[in-house]
């Protein structure tokens, strides 16, 4: 069953405002939320401003712990339950596009999987959640002015979608999207569309991680008697793509000129050596760190032969000798591909991508906070692991 772009309910469950009237007349209220079902939920708190507007993300007290003031006086607090999953739903302002995710920090900001926007939780509302906030913000007045204590049964309305009638007040749903990863770095679990993206919680790209399932998948394709020229066009493929996406991202977020921009944008990674060359003289990224120069002779020479194998039918001509430094055939000649070569090839591409990926990440780190907290999770674990042995 395809499970891209199913719609996901609420969570569910009941939301309260509780008024009361001093002997003063005076009336103040306070917010409740309780949930029963046997699925998961989660929530995470905003202020708003009486007109709907979301203005911060609340750090949820814990018990006995006040809720810090509002950075806008009069904006009412608000409670944003997750889908039926127990995830959250986002839409980035900036370049219009949705994703969910697992959490919805107020310690640090989100960032937008696609033009990694950064800002906080409250920013990256859904139109669904917003629409949301804009009714309950309408309720809290009503409630108040009134003196009277409101419920918002979201079970109840869940129950209403699907009917032939219009869609309940105060009622939001989530939509899957086509890649669920966890990010590598801080653990997060995120829902995107398209392969390549930014994690929503630290802001780490996932390339290296798309890559390497790309190339496990073709190291057990040739180990099972796949074509080894098949699985180098692969292999670069993979490389050429995962790469380019890195390279697009540093050319629209660092400032450059045009005519040093036009170095790299909308070129391919064929030509191994002349892109290298453009990053590490554009970025200071050097490509082949590590590399020894028979890696790189190798390396340049498999991706020429990619080209052999996807344009010449894998028959050897004067330009590829040239530009290849393949002495071991000669012009007509058929290449005879290996599976150790495939291997090589493998590691040494995966081995690009991690430097690409980390020299793109020294230039724009990942937020440290999530990073820290997923870092003490694990070394806690490990702890505990080793106790019990």
């Amino acid at each position: 069953m395809n499970k891209d772009f199913r719609e996901i309910g609420h969570c569910g469950g009941k939301l309260r405002v509780d008024v009361e009237t001093g002997d003063d007349d005076s009336r103040a209220y306070s917010l409740g939320y309780s949930h029963s079902s046997a699925g998961p939920a989660a929530f995470f708190m905003i202020y708003a401003i009486p007109q709907g507007i979301p203005v911060a993300t609340i750090s949820t007290p814990g018990l006995g712990q006040e809720m810090p003031p509002p950075p806008v006086p009069g904006s009412f607090p608000l409670i944003i339950a997750s889908d039926s999953e127990g995830r959250f739903g986002h839409r980035c302002e900036s370049c219009g596009e949705y994703w969910r995710s697992s959490g919805a920090p107020s310690a640090w900001p989100l960032t937008c999987p696609y033009c990694g926007l950064r800002a906080p939780t409250h920013a990256f509302l859904t139109l669904g959640q917003r629409a949301y906030v804009s009714e309950f913000c309408e309720l809290i007045e009503s409630a108040v002015n009134a003196g009277e204590s409101a419920t918002i049964d979201m079970d109840a309305l869940a129950d209403k979608v699907g009917e032939d009638t219009e869609r309940p007040r105060f009622y939001y749903s989530e939509v899957s999207q086509q890649n669920q990863f966890i990010c590598g770095a801080c653990g997060a679990w995120n829902d995107v569309l398209g392969r390549y993206a930014y994690c929503s919680s630290c802001g780490t790209r996932n390339d290296v991680a798309e890559l390497v399932l790309a190339i496990a998948r073709i190291r057990e394709q040739v180990n099972g008697g796949g074509a080894p020229d098949e699985c180098v066009k692969g292999a670069v493929s993979a490389f050429d793509t995962a790469a380019k996406k890195i390279a697009d991202e540093l050319i629209r977020l660092v400032p450059m000129t045009t005519a040093r921009r036009n170095r790299l944008k909308d070129k391919r990674f064929h030509d191994i050596r002349a892109r290298a060359t453009d990053i590490n003289e554009l970025f200071g990224i050097d490509v082949f760190d590590g590399f020894q120069q028979d890696d790189i002779d190798f390396t340049a020479m498999m991706f020429h032969r990619r080209h052999i194998y996807e344009h010449g039918g894998g028959e050897v001509d004067k330009k590829y000798i040239e530009e290849s430094g393949d002495i071991s055939v000669r012009p007509k000649q058929t290449l005879r591909e290996t599976k150790e070569n495939v291997h090589r090839l493998a590691g040494l591409v995966t081995k690009m991508v991690r430097t690409l990926h980390k020299g793109f990440h020294d230039i724009f780190p990942a937020h440290p906070t999530p990073l820290k907290i997923e870092a003490e999770k694990q070394a806690l674990m490990k702890s505990r692991q080793l106790g019990y042995r």
